[in-house]
């Protein structure tokens, strides 16, 4: 989420190198994972290399001499997402959600154990480099897959299938991974490294087109030139140019153009297919440009509900997060500055999702320590996400007919209050519902469904995830589901 004058000269911005971070700097949220995450200049191909075999305090090793694609090239992330699928098939689908609109794909990697194509578990998103320049994002989400997977017990096994070279050994931290076979067992998680290929490839390249933004030729003449492209995070359908020319731009040359109309862009509608069809619990939105947890609404004027669970929950992210290695602690804050059109605020009001963003880092690291100390720092914040829908309160369940079959239906809760027209619905495919609640007591859950009285039923929640499963009266018209990517 640079400002402007961060970007004036995009190709300034180039990729940074991995290396360790201090081990013991996060160990009480698990975050000596035990081996280097994501480590610049590896084979895009090969395994993960393993910290774990160096004493905590020693210095990082040298990274060896690339080879292969530039690292956060749309060939590095199709090979490194492609490697960790061919090591662990039983626990990871690789899918291409679209096609930028350069042509190049948007992939993500979906993990979870025994993992199904139309998967019934509840659905989590991460997500990075929605600003093609903001390449940390990246790694944040890459290290987050390569906790999952290292961590998951299963890579020799796969390995051997698969052809390829056995899993590192790891440090030992059994809390760690009972932690993740926990989130293997009972999410299913999706990891999209980078949502702007075409910017980051812009960002790489030394093109004059600044990587904030995609690849669309805003004014037509078949060249990139310096006011090309459409700022994916203010093209969102949710308060799209709400706030005229102050959360977002309706001029092309501007950094943070939204473009001609709300969902316009190939990569922004990827994203929100597989939003439609996964409905998920939470999300988070990696970003670069300052150290802050963004918690929704972020738009200036739009109403919260009251009370606001997602606040609370980021209150929770951001009380384990240790001090940034540039020297600044993190904050929950509503806004940075005034913004409108965000996927952080889509899926917020569109699915009732515990949407944060987090932003990374003040700065590209200076050098291989800091990149994987940052990485480091980030791991919380998609772990204690995790951990606080695991551990609750919170609420799941499904809606469903007389027959068994799943029924789509709005599902509210009479104690959240909501202001913005909200109307947050089951996922299709199988009648889930999922949500975050701001703390334990009784709730009164309204369900909604077309042609038929509303329905009430009342639910303690305690410390824990509660189940809540509803049976409809009749039969229920079938609805037509979005595809499962």
């Amino acid at each position: 989420m640079y400002k402007q004058w961060m970007v004036l000269r995009p190709w300034m911005w180039i990729l940074v190198a991995a290396a360790l971070a201090t081990p013991d700097r996060l160990r009480a949220e698990g975050a000596d994972l035990g081996v280097a995450a994501a480590a610049t200049g590896r084979d895009a191909g090969a395994a993960p290399s393993d910290a774990g075999a160096a004493p905590p305090d020693a210095a990082p090793a040298a990274a060896p001499k690339a080879q292969g694609p530039a690292r956060y090239s749309s060939e590095w992330t199709e090979a490194t997402l492609r490697s960790y699928h061919e090591r662990y098939p039983k626990l990871t689908r690789l899918v291409r959600l679209g096609t930028s609109l350069e042509g190049r794909p948007l992939w993500a990697l979906a993990i979870g154990r025994h993992l199904r194509r139309a998967d019934r578990r509840p659905a989590v998103l991460l997500n990075g480099a929605h600003h093609g320049l903001e390449l940390l994002s990246i790694d944040a989400v890459i290290d987050a897959i390569e906790v999952l997977l290292l961590r998951s017990g299963s890579g020799a096994a796969a390995g051997a299938d698969a052809g390829v070279e056995p899993a590192p050994t790891l440090r030992r931290d059994p809390a760690l991974d009972r932690r993740v076979r926990r989130w293997l067992d009972e999410l299913a998680v999706w990891a999209v490294p980078v949502v702007n290929p075409d910017g980051a490839w812009a960002a790489l390249n030394g093109t004059p087109r600044t990587g904030r933004k995609n690849g669309r030729d805003t004014d037509g003449n078949g060249r990139i030139d310096l006011t090309d492209g459409v700022d994916l995070n203010r093209n969102y359908p949710f308060k799209w140019g709400f706030l005229g020319e102050v959360g977002s731009s309706s001029k092309p040359q501007s950094y943070y153009y939204r473009g001609a109309a709300p969902g316009s862009e190939p990569e922004t509608q990827a994203m929100m297919r597989l939003a439609e069809s996964e409905h998920p619990a939470a999300s988070v939105s990696y970003h670069t440009g300052t150290v802050a947890v963004l918690a929704p609404y972020t738009i200036d004027n739009v109403q919260d509900p009251t009370p606001n669970e997602a606040w609370l929950v980021g209150e929770y992210v951001v009380a384990g997060l240790g001090m940034h290695p540039q020297g600044k602690p993190f904050t929950l804050r509503r806004k940075i500055y005034s913004v409108d059109g965000t996927d952080q605020d889509y899926y917020r009001h569109r699915f009732g999702t515990l949407a944060l963003l987090v932003e990374g880092a003040r700065r590209d690291a200076k050098d291989e320590a800091e990149r994987l100390a940052i990485v480091h720092t980030l791991r919380p914040t998609w772990m204690r996400l995790f951990d606080r829908f695991l551990d609750g309160p919170s609420l799941s369940g499904h809606v469903r007919d007389a027959a068994g079959k799943p029924v789509v239906a709005t599902v509210m809760i009479a104690e959240l209050a909501t202001h913005e027209n909200e109307t947050w619905s089951t996922r299709c495919r199988d009648g889930r519902f999922d949500r975050y609640l701001p703390a334990p007591g009784t709730y009164t859950v309204r369900v909604m469904v077309p042609g038929q009285p509303p329905l009430e039923k009342s639910v303690e929640v305690t410390e824990g995830r509660a189940q809540l499963d509803i049976v409809l009266p009749g039969a229920v018209a079938a609805t037509r589901c979005p595809e499962s990517p």
